[in-house]
Parts: C-alpha cells; structure tokens; sequence
C-alpha cells in the first residue's frame, strides 16, 4: 500500500512540474537557434540556397584537394624509398616508378583542378546574371 501511494505521489509531481520544464526547454531551444543564426551572420553565413551545380563544383574542388594531398605523400614516400635504397636497384626502380606516378597524378589534379575551378566560375557568373536578369 505504502508502495502505492509513493507511485501515485511519484507520478503526480512529475507530471505537476513536467509542463513547466517543457515551457523551459522550449525558451531556450528558441534562444539557442536565435545565438547560432546571430553567429552565423556575423562569420558571413546566410540562408540563402546555394545552386547545386556550384556546391557539386565545391565537392569535386575539394576532392581534388585530398587525392592531391595522398599523391603528394606518395611522392614523399617515394622519396624516402629512393633515400633507403642505399643503391639497391630494385628500390630505387620502385621507388622511381611511384615518383613517376605521383608527379603525373599531381599534374593531372592540377589540370582538373584548374578545369573545374574555370568551370565553377563560370557558372557562378551565369547564376548571377540570371537572378539580377529577373
């Protein structure tokens, strides 16, 4: 019985003080989004709705930008290969191979990097235009 009436009490209080804590909870979630949108307008972000071909542009810059990192450390490990080699042909064949490699992926990033910076560019200019056209 006593049991009983300690769940009845239990469950009394919590749902006494369960709305005004929800009424907290809710301040303050409208607090908390209004402190993020004030910092993000003050680091320069908006709401506006970014063009899918240029965040699709962004994603290959980016993506260019790690394959290049991974072909600049295979250049480096190729490097320290041809540096332990200590004149062994054999390694300095491998090693020489994998600088070959990583210095024509390089170029290759370079070039599709330059290619899809022009192209971003220049549909940034297109999507401009459009939208002070109409």
């Amino acid at each position: 019985m006593k049991f009983l009436i300690a769940l009845f009490f239990g469950v009394a209080i919590v749902f006494t003080f369960l709305p005004s804590y929800s009424c907290v909870a809710e301040s303050t979630k409208n607090s908390a989004i209004q402190q993020l949108n004030a910092s993000a307008s003050g680091a320069g972000y908006t709401h506006t709705a970014i063009d899918p071909r240029i965040m699709a542009a962004n994603i290959i810059k980016i993506f260019l930008g790690l394959i290049g990192t991974v072909a600049i450390f295979l250049f480096v490990y190729a490097g320290y290969l041809l540096i332990t080699s200590h004149g062994d042909s054999a390694k300095m064949g491998k090693a020489s191979k994998i600088m070959t490699g990583a210095m024509i992926g390089i170029l290759l990033i370079l070039l599709s990097f330059s290619i899809t910076n022009f192209v971003g560019k220049k549909l940034q200019q297109g999507i401009t235009q459009d939208t002070v056209n109409n």
